[in-house]
């Protein structure tokens, strides 16, 4: 298991063959590297939006929406809150042990599924000696970074190309204009 720090996977997805991608029983993927992912790849949330909303059932559950990249769909949490963990580590378990089965031999990667508060926001090392304990056999990259809500993030993109007129004001005249497309189309935010 690789683990890189501290950086968006969302330019990198390219490079795998399968991305596991933990989410809520209540189809929810509005923030965090989820809607970012939705929004790169659309057939994502088609396919996650054929599953019955809210339903407990599918706790544990998996949705394999094929494509370059795979996502397979980990159905561990009930409906995500900031400030409570939602988490079913049982759940997350039963998902990675299957996934570790059913993509031997495939280049993987996830965030620290099930540590956000997009996913369930349970204990970041439980959630990890879970990944270690049960991820054995497979070729993974987990990608350990603060996921932020998509507001958050256009703030801070739009600060950064606001910043370019204290260095380079030509720059600052050719992206501005442009601001709505490269804050959020080319950083996958809308």
């Amino acid at each position: 298991m690789e683990i890189i720090k501290d950086i968006d996977p969302i330019f990198d997805t390219d490079k795998y063959d399968v991305i596991l991608l933990g989410t809520s029983v209540y189809n929810m993927l509005t923030n965090g590297f989820q809607s970012k992912l939705k929004n790169k790849y659309p057939r994502i949330d088609e396919e996650n939006r054929k599953t019955r909303y809210a339903d407990m059932n599918k706790l544990g559950q998996r949705l394999l929406v094929d494509g370059e990249p795979s996502v397979c769909l980990l159905y561990i949490c009930g409906f995500p809150r900031a400030n409570k963990c939602t988490l079913d580590y049982e759940a997350l378990e039963k998902c990675l042990r299957e996934c570790n089965e059913e993509f031997k031999g495939k280049k993987v990667m996830t965030t620290v599924v099930g540590s956000s508060i997009f996913d369930g926001k349970g204990d970041r090392d439980k959630v990890m000696d879970i990944m270690k304990r049960t991820l054995t056999d497979l070729d993974i990259t987990v990608y350990d970074y603060k996921q932020l809500r998509k507001r958050q993030e256009i703030q801070i993109k739009a600060q950064e190309l606001w910043d370019i007129q204290y260095t380079d004001l030509d720059k600052f005249h050719e992206v501005w204009p442009k601001r709505f497309e490269i804050v959020t189309k080319e950083n996958y935010l809308w």
